[in-house]
């Protein structure tokens, strides 16, 4: 037990600044056997603060840890169960009642000794003993009694006296004045015992005659103990207000200590409220911007983007651990999901439309060149002249400078909401495919055209519709396949199987006018068919370049990415 005492001491109470004073090794009684050890511990700091600790050794070691602490002012009873017969249960009644177990007697008659002597010294006798042997009370502090005792057996032994050379040498003047002090002894004792009873009268008559003073002097220690009693009664009204004041002290400074906590906990709590403010906290244009921005405007743009990476960063914020529990937090989260889900609704179905339109327009100039070529009666050779330099494909850097505004979106889009981004990115592809097979077979057709020089051709053009019924049919089918952003991967499929034979008959004309090159063209016009083939080849490089160059821009694509369905030249 001595080591386990030094061990708990050096590891648990030391590094705590307190001082083991008393162990019992105790285990739950009625419950299965779970040794654990009480210990009695007083502080080395004033005020000093007397504790009753559990200690429990760990299941994974050989090292001890602290498990609860009660303050011995909070015991109110110690009952011992049987104050004659040996027993090793006892109860502390702190809060509640905790039945022990000792391992031995002796043990627990000694933690239950510590515990009267600190409730002696600190506590002023609060507590109460019940069923606890007055004789284990008495050997903790001796009795006056056994002190008393113990002075009476010293008198005993130092009763005999041995005489000192004074007294030797006035026996011997006293026998020398006496010749028969040595022969007739009995003659000396009653000269001795004469002269001692002249001694007594003359003392008796002295003090007769000093009665006075007697009576004076017992006067004045009758008043002198007087004094002494209104002294004790004066220390013991002041050790009285010491042991008040002592007690309003310790409870000055365990109310100083709490205090010292609470702002402590304080300080933490309005520091994590500032974290959450900080950074979980988006401004009301912000929302506004979301919610109702204009997204046609070059400034509702930037608003709406600001608002949008505010947003991303208040929902990406790392919370420490323990913020996610938090009710106001969850709210803030579903709050932020929410706008983020309507404001990426409204962007793709904003971003649809301005594909819708920027194709009607580009299919409205496609069509007014077209209707011009194939109006009946027309002179083709004039028409040809007009359209010498009119062999180019049109230029869509508008388009592309319109839609970049929008890029900053598209990447938070791409963020936060991966399929509405892939669901644009398949409906521009569809409008994309659509409007540069009509362009480029529009392209090849004029590239014909001038190199055969004749009218024969140019039939073809009549069978084409008319402008206003073309564009709306267009447009409506358009808006039948975009009436649902993320809308089926089976129409889907068939718009890039349909795009794809269009690139291959368009593929094919290519081919049509390097054969119809070969065979029908004389020596004479191979000069110009090459130079209107290598122009149309001029003009295609850009027009896929550009393209390229906005939709990696448009779409944030790395150079090993690629859009499915992606178109082919």
């Amino acid at each position: 037990m001595t080591a386990i005492k030094h061990a708990l001491q050096r590891d648990i109470f030391t590094p705590n600044d307190e001082r083991l004073l008393s162990i019992v090794n105790v285990c739950k009684a009625g419950k299965k056997k779970k040794n654990c050890f009480l210990c009695a511990t007083v502080t080395t700091e004033r005020p000093v603060q007397v504790k009753v600790v559990k200690v429990k050794k760990s299941d994974k070691g050989d090292f001890y840890k602290r498990q609860i602490a009660w303050a011995l002012r909070d015991l109110a009873v110690v009952d011992a169960k049987d104050a004659i017969k040996e027993n090793p249960e006892f109860d502390l009644h702190f809060e509640k009642i905790y039945k022990w177990v000792a391992s031995s007697t002796a043990e627990k008659n000694a933690f239950i000794s510590c515990i009267w002597k600190l409730n002696q010294r600190y506590l002023r006798k609060k507590i109460d003993f019940v069923n606890v042997s007055s004789q284990l009370l008495e050997e903790s502090v001796p009795s006056g009694e056994n002190q008393s005792v113990t002075g009476g057996d010293e008198e005993v032994v130092d009763e005999y006296q041995e005489l000192n050379a004074r007294e030797e040498q006035d026996i011997e003047i006293m026998m020398e004045g006496c010749e028969y002090a040595i022969s007739n002894a009995e003659a000396f004792a009653e000269k001795l015992s004469r002269e001692l009873q002249v001694l007594d009268g003359a003392n008796i008559q002295s003090i007769m005659a000093s009665e006075k003073q007697v009576n004076i002097l017992m006067k004045l220690l009758d008043e002198a103990l007087k004094e002494v009693d209104q002294i004790e009664l004066k220390l013991s009204s002041y050790e009285e207000m010491l042991q008040s004041v002592k007690e309003q002290m310790d409870q000055i400074s365990e109310s100083n200590h709490l205090i010292h906590l609470s702002n402590t906990n304080n300080v933490k709590l309005l520091s994590e409220i500032e974290f959450l403010v900080n950074h979980m906290d988006l401004a009301k244009g912000h929302i506004k911007a979301l919610q109702e921005g204009d997204l046609a405007s070059s400034r509702g743009i930037e608003a709406c983007t600001n608002a949008a990476d505010a947003l991303l960063q208040c929902m990406n914020v790392a919370l420490r651990p323990g913020h996610d529990l938090l009710l106001a937090v969850k709210q803030q989260q579903q709050r932020f999901s929410d706008l983020r889900e309507l404001f990426a609704r409204r962007l793709a179905s904003h971003l649809n439309n301005v594909f819708v339109q920027q194709f009607t327009q580009a299919l409205l100039q496609l069509y007014n060149r077209s209707y011009f070529l194939s109006v009946p009666g027309h002179d083709q050779s004039s028409t040809l002249a007009q359209h010498s330099v009119e062999l180019t494909l049109p230029n869509h850097h508008p388009f592309h400078r319109d839609l970049l505004r929008y890029a900053k979106l598209m990447e938070w889009l791409k963020s936060t909401d991966y399929g509405k981004y892939e669901g644009l990115t398949k409906n521009y592809m569809d409008y994309l495919s659509r409007l540069y097979e009509r362009e480029i077979k529009d392209f090849f057709e004029v590239a014909k055209i001038k190199m055969t020089g004749t009218t024969k051709e140019s039939k073809k053009f009549a069978t084409l519709p008319r402008k206003e019924s073309a564009v709306k049919q267009e447009t409506e089918s358009l808006h039948g396949s975009s009436g649902k952003l993320t809308g089926s991967t089976s129409s889907l499929n068939k718009l890039s199987v349909q795009s794809s034979g269009n690139r291959r008959s368009q593929s094919s004309s290519l081919l049509d006018m390097g054969n119809m090159s070969a065979s029908d063209l004389d020596v004479a016009d191979r000069t110009k068919f090459d130079k209107i083939f290598e122009q149309v080849l001029s003009e295609l490089e850009p027009l896929c370049l550009a393209e390229q160059d906005f939709i990696s821009k448009f779409f944030k694509l790395q150079q090993h990415q690629s859009m499915p369905g992606t178109m082919e030249f």
